[in-house]
């Protein structure tokens, strides 16, 4: 199948599991916020990753997968995830959580950049438009304003979003079985994966990457000022965010991408702040603005371009213009 193909039946399973994961993601916002009251962040992403790499492990043998070697891989994945949640920390101290937000959704514009320098073959023309009308979208639903000058906490975040795409990018080929990097004439954009290539074990590589952030996080902890209450608020985020939003969800990544391209997944991934808005407003919070909704639609929009073929309809239409 051409990547110009639009969505169908290989498609639409692994996109509504990579939605339903986002889904999860947005709403862990109210969560985790309320357990940092109680917790420090290094405290509760040490627990919460070993929670979810337990649980990894466990699914791995209720699935029954086959043994693989997924160090390297894992290894890989779990450096750059870690050091997208560093990094992110770090802005946080520095910068409002609209902005945050807003930067880290930057990782939708390097995506297609980084698959055309790892795959070595340029994305479609959807691939570059519809990031930009999800990150328009993005700008609206945070209320970003472009300053003169970046704060610090701006750039920190900046090198997230940076470490994310490469995250998106690299869990795509680890999952399908690829190299991190492909010859030139080989492994293009096809949105489904070759059935010859049977790929890595998705939960074996969840829970790898998942013991790699919890081991770095916990090395952090002799460096900071470690605070923790034993609650049941802290304790249910992190059961929660341990098995459902880093076992559960993260494999569902794993499994989604080795059948879509990263950029689409990067487009679905934008959705995450919609549904953030969405728990926010279902928890009685306030009810999205005018601004919200917009670029609620917008993002939903993005989601819709990245399914269609735009080059093959400008293709089309180019003669009789």
């Amino acid at each position: 199948m051409s990547n110009g193909a639009p969505a169908n039946a290989g498609t639409l399973r692994p996109s509504a599991a990579l939605l339903a994961a986002t889904a999860v993601w947005g709403a862990t916002f109210v969560t985790v916020k309320d357990a940092l009251e109680a917790t420090d962040a290094f405290t509760f992403l040490a627990i919460r990753f070993a929670v979810g790499a337990l649980a990894s492990v466990a699914l791995s043998k209720l699935f029954k997968e086959p043994r693989a070697n997924v160090t390297r891989a894992a290894l890989v994945l779990g450096l750059l995830l870690f050091g997208g949640y560093l990094l992110q920390t770090l802005g946080l101290e520095r910068t409002t959580p609209a902005r945050s937000a807003f930067v880290t959704g930057l990782t939708v514009i390097f995506v297609p950049f980084v698959a055309w320098r790892l795959e070595r073959k340029r994305p479609p023309l959807r691939s570059f438009v519809a990031p930009f009308v999800a990150l328009f979208g993005l700008q609206q639903l945070t209320s970003f304003r472009f300053d003169a000058e970046l704060p610090a906490g701006d750039l920190f975040t900046l090198g997230c979003a940076f470490l994310y795409a490469f995250h998106i990018v690299l869990m795509g080929r680890y999952a399908k079985g690829f190299s991190p990097v492909a010859p030139p004439a080989q492994q293009g954009f096809s949105p489904v994966a070759p059935p010859a290539q049977q790929g890595l074990p998705v939960m074996r590589l969840t829970a790898g990457q998942l013991l790699v952030v919890a081991v770095l996080s916990t090395s952090c902890l002799p460096f900071i000022e470690r605070r923790f209450a034993s609650t049941p608020t802290v304790w249910f985020s992190i059961v929660f965010t341990g098995v459902v939003a880093s076992a559960l969800a993260i494999g569902a990544q794993a499994w989604a991408q080795r059948q879509l391209t990263s950029v689409r997944a990067a487009v679905i991934y934008s959705t995450e702040p919609v549904f953030a808005v969405l728990t926010v407003a279902a928890l009685g919070h306030g009810l999205p603005g005018g601004p919200e909704l917009r670029g609620g639609a917008l993002i939903l929009l993005a989601v819709l371009i990245s399914e269609v073929p735009l080059g093959e309809i400008l293709g089309r239409k180019a003669p009789s213009s």
